[in-house]
């Protein structure tokens, strides 16, 4: 049974690769049964790219803490880059640091002048979300900036395609002055999120359930719980056994956001609220946003499959072929299968069909020539192309050819000066010619009159 149960993901994942090869399409008119609390939402699927739904995607809203997940995939870049390793590098909690996160809820247990590893930070931050871990790791790449870091995750965002973020601290701290709060999109939280959990180290944090940091010079064991996204908690009421990953950014008082990546069937979907409104209580409010992204997860999951839209070989249409007695058309034909992620609800055959093609080609025709494109559109949107082929192979006439060669050379540039050449020589030539012939006459004249008795004036 697991056998066929891998041989079934292993074909569909085949078919997702052929999917890839359609353009992103946002699915802009396919909406969810129900409307999305949350002022910010990006749902896309990732096996393909493909938009599912948006809600004002590219609307800046407060980050939150989900600007630690920025932190964290900068905090790997740099260790990768300099070549330093995520457990022999220490890192103490700094008097000012304690100062910046005092009063927190969100917090590790990490006592001043405490040095905890790297990895241990990002377990930390990542897990408990716990906000002195977050400005350590700020402080330690930042070169004891917290603030020169922040610049540098702005730098990262825009180097990632980001358009609508801007980073204040590592963490995401609200402040009451706009100005100091981190703004980003649901779109551009997306492509941070993707960049995340496209890194092996950080996605298998993001998919721990506990890890003990072990002894450091203050504590004989430092655990960390991931209870920071109970989507992935089996003993709560939110569990979801599709999500590979997540991140949440909960606040009292302040609206709430997730990051989180789902997957089953062999289909994968990440999913970003930004702005979901909070509740009366941090319950309430946690309640809210993971109702909402399960909701919309389970929506997509049923509502979307991979669909071939047209099969290998497909007779579509003819052209004209020029220089053959064979022939004077050709039927093409498309010269692979063309699948696609769409909405199970879509009859195919309203997909509209435009063809790019030439109005005739010539003989000799190979088989299997690719000679045009044929343009799928749905819903005045185009989802795909798919090659078009020759059918058959077509013979030319040498004396067709031959014709269809002078037919083309009476229309070119050099044929016609040739022409006007020769006329002009022509015209130029016969009025030489009358002129002689007019001068040859008035001499014989002048002779006759000579011989009779006559004389040259």
């Amino acid at each position: 049974m697991a056998k066929g149960v891998k041989g079934w993901k292993k074909y569909l994942a085949l078919l997702l690769a052929v999917a890839l090869l359609a353009p992103v399409t946002a699915w802009a008119n396919y909406a969810p049964p129900f409307q999305p609390r949350s002022r910010g939402v990006y749902l896309e699927n990732v096996d393909t790219g493909m938009l599912i739904y948006e809600e004002n995607g590219d609307q800046r809203l407060e980050a939150g803490y989900l600007a630690k997940l920025m932190t964290a995939l900068m905090t790997v870049e740099y260790m990768e880059e300099k070549g330093l390793d995520l457990d022999a590098e220490k890192v103490p909690l700094k008097l000012y640091i304690q100062n910046l996160v005092y009063g927190s809820a969100n917090l590790g247990g990490i006592l001043l002048g405490e040095e905890v590893s790297v990895r241990g930070l990002l377990y930390a931050m990542l897990l408990q979300s716990a906000n002195e871990a977050t400005m350590m790791l700020g402080d330690y790449i930042g070169d004891g900036s917290v603030g020169h870091f922040a610049d540098m995750m702005n730098d990262r965002a825009r180097e990632l395609g980001c358009t609508g973020t801007e980073f204040a601290d590592p963490a995401g701290f609200h402040d009451d002055d706009p100005a100091q709060n981190s703004w980003t999109t649901p779109r551009d939280m997306g492509i941070i999120f993707k960049a995340v959990m496209e890194n092996d180290i950080l996605r298998q944090i993001l998919q721990t359930r506990d890890y003990d940091i072990g002894p450091t010079n203050k504590h004989d064991s430092l655990n960390q719980f991931n209870y920071t996204n109970a989507l992935m908690s089996t003993s709560s009421d939110y569990y979801y056994g599709p999500v590979d990953g997540g991140f949440i950014s909960v606040v009292s008082g302040q609206d709430a956001g997730i990051a989180v990546m789902a997957s089953t069937g062999g289909y994968s979907y990440l999913l970003v609220l930004l702005g979901t409104p909070g509740g009366e209580t941090l319950a309430d409010t946690r309640a809210t946003l993971y109702t909402e992204a399960k909701d919309l997860l389970q929506w997509a999951f049923d509502s979307f499959a991979v669909r071939t839209v047209m099969e290998k070989g497909e007779i579509m249409e003819e052209v004209e072929v020029k220089y053959s007695f064979l022939t004077d058309h050709m039927p093409v034909a498309t010269s692979e299968t063309f699948m696609t992620l769409m909405p199970n609800g879509v009859d195919l055959t309203s997909i509209q069909m435009k063809y790019d093609l030439p109005e005739a080609i010539a003989a000799p025709v190979e088989k299997g020539l690719e000679i045009g494109r044929l343009h799928l559109i749905l819903a005045d949107e185009e989802i795909g192309s798919v090659p078009l082929m020759t059918t058959d192979y077509v013979e030319a006439s040498k004396f067709l050819t031959w014709m269809g060669w002078l037919e083309a050379s009476v229309h070119t540039f050099w044929f016609k000066f040739c022409v006007l050449f020769v006329l002009s020589f022509v015209v130029l030539y016969t009025s030489l010619l009358v002129q002689i012939n007019k001068r040859k006459r008035r001499q014989g004249r002048y002779s006759r009159y000579h011989s009779q008795g006559g004389r040259y004036l």
